[in-house]
């Protein structure tokens, strides 16, 4: 009996190894994901604040009262582009703050 005992403690012990070992996979991808998706988000926020560059000189180039209608759709324009530019940047904050978060958890779980 105290042969089987040890016997089913030894799987026990098997068994919650390898799901430490796949649940600590699963996390390195998850990571591996937002550290992805970091740079994508800075890439687009590149690209939008180019785009944003972009409306505002064709904006000083308009004149307000020779075509009133481009020049406020210009505005519209921009103000899009600060939206999204500050969506980013959120996004961004985020990612980072998951990614710092998992870093502190990960040291506390070597010092044990």
């Amino acid at each position: 009996m105290p042969g089987e005992e040890k016997e089913r403690i030894n799987e026990q012990a098997r068994k919650h190894d390898t799901l430490e070992e796949q649940m600590q996979k699963t996390r390195d991808e998850i990571m591996k994901t937002y550290r992805e998706r970091r740079g994508h988000e800075k890439e687009f926020l590149d690209v939008i604040k180019n785009q944003k560059r972009y409306w505002e000189d064709q904006l000083r180039n308009t004149d307000p009262e020779k075509d009133n209608e481009r020049y406020e759709e210009l505005k519209g324009k921009i103000e899009n582009e600060k939206s999204l530019i500050k969506q980013i940047k959120d996004e961004i904050h985020d990612l980072n703050e998951e990614l710092k978060n998992e870093k502190e958890h990960k040291e506390k779980e070597h010092k044990y």
